[in-house]
């Protein structure tokens, strides 16, 4: 055994802990022990294997510390110990003197801490996987000197910081992944410049402005992923010029101007996600006759113009144009689609009839969704004898006629919604278990079952509910009446009060009295126009800024407001309310002291660095959107601001609706605006730029250049909205 060479058990089921007396192993050059069930340490004696080229310990259940005295393997080229271990620690900065290293295997392993500098002493290394786990910090600008490295990925981290300048010099590299974590800035215009580039995924980050306008001019271009972002701009036009591209990801982000024509003749495109952004003017025709796409997602833009007559694709199996502004008919080509499961083009401007074609030649359309457009004319009778059908909305459109007898055939839908239209004649029946609304149309029937959601009964529910709501509110409403005036009258009677401190802080240690000798006119650091503002020194050194609220005909000069609100709020950027001092005369409020600018200032514009003015100004939107007091208005509980108001509603809301933004703004929206005629697409463009703005990492804000940019951009939006009115 001495002379043993290769010794590879991979994918078994071998347990207890890695063997130790495999370094007699003197000539032994490839050691594969993944794939197993050993847990354990990885053996510190490893290291003296010193023939190794191939290490793999993969794939085990391996734990502690990541042994340093591996980095003395200088002639191991692969290096496989991650996915599914559980190390504790980080890399050690030790593995920087495996000078013969080609391949770096670590992910999917528990590690921590930050991705050490010295890896860029591994002048050979072609790959480096860092990929799941939990590594923190910036990419070290060294290991732009990895001039031989072809891939990395370092997605689904706890990474920060911005592409680093020196990646410029990666002239090798294949892919880039930098997925799920929390990068920021802008994207380099040197990865367009790449000459080997072939994917590039940052999904899920906090990049902003523009795609490099070189994107894609080396021609080798195959995935593309820069979803969930805050890009903006136009698309870059040369992304498919190899007419490699398979993959192209660009939704929730806030892209502008056209879709490039370039891209209805990339015939390699196997994906085409560019939903949820800010896209405007036709799609190339070709988008509708690409060979080999498999999903068609185009929702959540501005899109206009008519759907083709021709139309073709034996693999799109998911086609969603919702919330645009298509125009024109249904196109019959789609029937040609006869993969299509899946066709969603609600909230668009369709009109004239639905073609029956598309029921009779798609066996496999599961799920359609026709709503908010303007079809006219009877539902098919196609419609109900597709057998694969499981759910349809047609409503709020001005559909005629009758609802079609074959319904009463039908197996597997489970859900119709023909609510808003013109239907007449009788609501047939059906033994299904479908989940029916029909309400809002001219329907009759002796006998509604029990399984329909009929509109008048529900009308007759609500309306009860409602009386009994507003009885009990009037009832309450008086108790309180009634109560206030009893307060009130105590209150007159009252004799002055002592002081009295009431703390929101722990281990304060001063009293009323203490605050009491502060209030001297040598202590006066501010005066505004609801008081004045000292600066207290307490007994143990502790500083804090006591402000003064006037009493004036007996009202108290906004502290009501001032202690329901700021004594409930605790934010990083709100100075912290420690408590209060008050009597019938006086009332004190003490906050922690500023070194540093007036607490005027402090409190109510939150200016604490620059991208604190960022997030003021996304509360100043949410304002113009909601009609709503930044804090105090009557519809928050108790303790919450208009951020967390907006934060709820948005939870509340599914964002699986293709129009998930629009029901959020018109739950939100100020009802001046509703009544109002502002163009709905406008207010929802300031909403996603206002909750960009109020992030609670400030590292994701973007900057005031980047949020005029965008604000910009709604008077196109606007205009071309206007122009198809």
């Amino acid at each position: 055994m001495t002379e043993l060479q290769v010794l590879d058990i991979y994918n078994n089921n071998f347990t207890g802990t890695l063997p130790t007396e495999i370094i007699g192993l003197k000539k032994l050059t490839h050691l594969g022990l993944g794939g197993n069930y050993f847990s354990g340490n990885i053996p510190e004696n490893y290291s003296e294997i010193q023939s190794l080229k191939y290490l793999g310990l993969n794939g085990n259940s391996l734990t502690g510390n990541f042994p340093k005295s591996l980095g003395k393997l200088r002639n191991l080229e692969v290096m496989y110990v991650g996915h599914d271990n559980n190390y504790n620690g980080g890399i050690p900065p030790e593995l920087g003197g495996m000078i013969s290293l080609q391949i770096l295997d670590m992910s999917n392993c528990n590690l921590t801490g930050n991705i050490p500098e010295e890896l860029s002493q591994l002048k050979n290394l072609q790959s480096l996987f860092l990929w799941k786990n939990n590594l923190t910090g910036e990419i070290p600008p060294e290991l732009g000197d990895l001039v031989s490295i072809q891939h990395i990925d370092l997605s689904i981290n706890k990474l920060s910081g911005i592409i680093p300048s020196s990646f410029s010099g990666l002239k090798n590299l294949i892919l880039l992944n930098l997925f799920s974590n929390n990068f920021f800035g802008n994207i380099p215009s040197f990865i367009g410049e790449l000459p080997n580039l072939e994917v590039f995924q940052i999904w899920d980050n906090n990049f902003t402005f523009h795609l490099p306008e070189s994107l894609g001019r080396n021609g080798k271009l195959k995935e593309l992923d820069v979803a969930n972002n805050h890009l903006s701009g136009p698309i870059p036009r040369d992304l498919c010029r190899g007419g490699r591209l398979k993959t192209l990801i660009l939704m929730q982000n806030s892209f502008t101007g056209t879709i490039p024509d370039e891209l209805g003749h990339c015939k390699s495109l196997t994906k085409i996600r560019i939903g949820k952004n800010f896209l405007n003017g036709t799609i190339p025709v070709g988008i509708f006759n690409l060979p080999n796409v498999t999903i068609t997602e185009l929702n959540d833009n501005h899109l206009s113009g008519d759907l083709p007559s021709q139309i073709s694709g034996d693999f799109l199996g998911i086609l969603i144009l919702s919330n645009n502004l298509f125009t024109g008919k249904i196109s019959a080509g789609i029937s040609n689609l006869k993969n299509l499961h899946t066709l969603l083009i609600e909230h668009n401007r369709f009109d004239g009839e639905i073609p029956s074609e598309i029921f009779t030649k798609l066996n496999l359309l599961q799920r359609i969704n026709f709503s908010s457009n303007h079809l006219s004319g009877e539902i098919p009778v196609s419609m109900f004898r597709s057998s694969s059908l499981t759910s349809i909305d047609l409503s709020q459109n001005s559909l005629t006629g009758e609802i079609p007898k074959e319904i009463a055939d039908v197996k597997d839908l489970s859900t119709l919604n023909i609510s808003h239209n013109n239907l007449t004649g009788q609501i047939p029946t059906t033994s299904s278990q479908i989940s029916f609304d029909f309400s809002y149309n001219n329907l009759s029937s002796d006998q509604v079952p029990n399984h329909y959601h009929h509109h008048k009964v529900f009308k007759s529910y609500l309306l009860t509910l409602t009386l009994i709501g507003v009885s009990a509110l009037l009832s309450i409403m008086g108790i309180l009446l009634i109560t206030i005036v009893i307060v009130s009258h105590k209150l007159k009677n009252n004799k002055p009060r002592p002081w009295k401190l009431t703390t929101f802080a722990k281990s304060l240690n001063f009293n009323a009295s203490d605050i009491i000798e502060c209030v001297k006119e040598e202590n006066i650091v501010g005066r505004g126009g609801a008081g004045i503002v000292y600066r207290g020194s307490m007994r143990d050194g502790c500083l804090v800024a006591i402000k003064q609220c006037r009493v004036i005909g007996g009202r108290d000069g906004g502290f009501s407001a001032e202690i329901k609100t700021l004594g409930q709020i605790r934010h990083r950027y709100i100075v912290r309310l420690l408590g209060y001092v008050s009597n019938k005369e006086t009332n004190l409020l003490l906050y922690e002291f500023m070194e540093n600018g007036s607490l005027g200032e402090y409190t109510h514009t939150l200016k604490v660095d620059e991208k604190s003015d960022v997030y003021s100004f996304g509360v100043v939107l949410l304002e113009l959107v909601t009609g709503k007091k930044p804090v105090g208005d009557e519809l928050f509980e108790v303790g919450m601001n208009i951020v967390g108001w907006v934060r709820e509603i948005v939870s509340n809301h599914s964002q699986q609706h293709s129009d998930y933004h629009e029901r959020v703004v018109l739950a939100i929206m100020d009802p001046l605006l509703l009544n109002g005629d502002y163009p709905i697409a406008s207010v929802i463009h300031i909403f996603r730029v206002a909750i960009i703005c109020v992030s609670d990492d400030a590292s994701t804000r973007p900057t005031m250049r980047e949020v005029v940019y965008m604000l910009t951009n709604i008077a196109s939006f606007s205009t071309s909205q206007n122009t198809t009115h």
